[in-house]
């Protein structure tokens, strides 16, 4: 029971996705009218001379400085949103600048919050996984962690990053395979937010809107795919017990 309702809230989540990368699409397109067009072309100007001036005057040390600060303050206490970092230095910096930024600040919580749980334990997202007996099997067999989840997980928008790392610093999963995999895992979304950041400036824009719709629709095909997958396992589960 408490696998179907989880599968039935991934299931929300995946449709709720799909609705709103639909309604995106819909906007673009009311961009894309002469309407529209007419009126945004009235703030054009002044949008360009922020971007100007920013890119002038904000691209310093410091900067680099106070974004990999605000990653280290994320790893101890809740904080802005990581997606708010990338966009925010991909706003300063040039594209490959924030990314080198926005990879070191990554590893740097990903290492201190998989140190916290290796030294206290699950924390709340082995709790919450506890319940549910089916899937935390699946996701820490042999207290190894499965590296195919941790990709998921890193992938799908949404899935709070510091819970999953905490988790998987409280198995005995590899810190070096860890941390490449939730890299790879991560580098869909963070050059999907560096796009945005690069655009912040053009919101009426597809570069801005555009990146938002491939992540909603692959986050959406992932969510149907672990509801399959439980859906599955729970089949075999009243099989067994048959």
């Amino acid at each position: 029971m408490k696998g179907r309702k989880i599968g039935n809230l991934f299931n929300f989540m995946a449709f709720f996705s799909f609705a709103l990368a639909i309604a995106l699409i819909a906007l673009l397109r009311f961009f894309a009218t002469e309407e529209f067009s007419r009126w945004y072309s009235q703030y054009n100007a002044t949008l360009s001379g922020y971007e100007h001036w920013i890119e002038t005057y904000g691209a310093t040390v410091i900067a680099v400085i106070v974004i990999l600060i605000n990653y280290l303050i994320k790893s101890f206490i809740p904080w802005f949103p990581i997606s708010c970092l990338c966009v925010a230095s991909a706003v300063i910096f040039k594209w490959y600048i924030a990314a080198a930024i926005n990879v070191a600040g990554l590893a740097l919580f990903f290492a201190v919050r998989f140190y916290k749980g290796r030294k206290h334990g699950g924390g709340k997202a082995e709790k919450l996984l506890e319940k549910y007996d089916r899937p935390h099997r699946y996701i820490d067999s042999g207290r190894t962690g499965s590296k195919a989840l941790l990709f998921f997980a890193r992938l799908i928008p949404g899935v709070p990053l510091g819970a999953v790392s905490v988790f998987y610093g409280s198995t005995k999963i590899d810190f070096k395979e860890y941390l490449i995999v939730s890299l790879f895992g991560i580098s869909y979304k963070l050059f999907s937010y560096i796009t945005i950041g690069r655009h912040v400036f053009d919101p009426a824009s597809i570069s801005f809107v555009g990146p938002f719709i491939p992540l909603l629709v692959f986050a959406g095909i992932v969510l149907l795919s672990l509801s399959g997958v439980l859906s599955v396992a729970n089949k075999a589960v009243r099989k067994d017990s048959e």
